[in-house]
């Protein structure tokens, strides 16, 4: 019978489509390790029973972030993979609970799963990624004894589904672009956004950076992006992508690299390496750290949210008009 177990494994199977996975930084294009297994053979090599491996670990903490900072659409993507590399340690004693109760294996299996995703919504970003593990385990266990012991086979009919639905919802939201708007400063939404744009152009024209921006702003007029990546546009900036045919709207974070190394993320912060270290595995440290190989490495997106920075939503018009108006042109 195809319980919610197998449901779960036959979706990350397909999703992956049998090529190779970066659980190191999300993305086999730019991840400094150049060998990568199939999910398949990724999936048989990791240990997070009561035999745990190290290397199992770093995976574990590695996909753990993903699904916690990748971007909205893939989040649920790696939060599934998170839940497919439990349920290998939930198979044999949901099936010696179901004998010895006389219960439906399967609406144990839903149970423990419901159990392990009511864990990791509760847990904040900074929980060790050892304890949001065993808290994962602990109450997947704890959801399927008291389902038993409560004496009645009638669970949830709803689908897992149901609980990231919203997120699904939120991505085609309009009010994400527009959100980043501070009305308060400027009454106009047009021209907060070109003042925000053109300011950028002047530091970015300051920093010496231009060119490298103009060679990115020539990939997005010539359409060299996937329009999933693209940001949402709002009405107001809908009369803009209708004069050049296309949505060019990018995010500062486009420009900059997508990772940093762990020790210039800790400078970034005003701590040590050493100190990073510290409050890591304590679970204080106000970024998440994914693992390559031995090394540590930051998303550049998570480092700016740490940081304050606002990852703004500019036009490439806007921000060449600024760099132009500080190089005199």
């Amino acid at each position: 019978m195809r319980d919610v177990f197998t449901l779960i494994t036959e979706q990350v199977l397909r999703d992956c489509g049998g090529e190779p996975i970066c659980t190191h930084v999300g993305d086999v294009q730019v991840c400094a390790i150049k060998s990568h297994p199939t999910y398949q053979v990724l999936r048989e090599r990791v240990r997070l029973g009561r035999s745990k491996s190290v290397a199992s670990l770093h995976l574990w903490e590695s996909v753990s972030t993903l699904a916690r900072e990748s971007d909205r659409h893939e989040q649920e993507g790696w939060l599934m993979i998170l839940l497919d590399l439990l349920t290998p340690y939930f198979g044999g004693w949901s099936k010696d609970l179901a004998q010895k109760w006389r219960y439906d294996v399967s609406d144990i299996r839903s149970a423990m799963l419901e159990g392990a995703l009511e864990a990791w919504f509760s847990m904040t970003g900074g929980t060790p990624s050892k304890k949001l593990l065993d808290t994962m385990m602990a109450r997947a266990f704890n959801s399927a004894r008291d389902l038993v012991k409560a004496g009645s086979s009638e669970t949830c009919a709803a689908s897992a589904e149901y609980l990231i639905s919203d997120s699904k919802q939120e991505e085609y939201s309009t009010l994400h672009a527009s959100s980043i708007i501070d009305a308060g400063t400027v009454r106009n939404p047009d021209t907060d956004e070109r003042i925000r744009g053109e300011r950028t152009g002047a530091l970015l024209q300051r920093m010496g950076a231009m060119s490298h921006v103009k060679i990115y702003h020539e990939k997005l007029r010539s359409g060299c992006r996937n329009e999933a990546d693209a940001p949402s546009i709002t009405p107001a900036q809908a009369g803009r992508s209708w004069v050049d045919g296309k949505n060019l709207y990018y995010r500062i974070s486009d420009l900059l690299p997508q990772y940093i190394g762990f020790s210039e993320a800790a400078n970034a912060v005003g701590l040590s390496e050493s100190q990073a270290s510290r409050m890591a595995r304590k679970g204080s440290l106000s970024f998440r750290v994914l693992w390559i190989g031995n090394s540590r490495v930051v998303s550049v997106k998570s480092l700016m949210h740490t940081l304050g920075i606002q990852d703004s939503i500019v036009h490439p018009d806007d921000v060449e008009n600024g760099a132009s108006h500080v190089g005199g042109e």
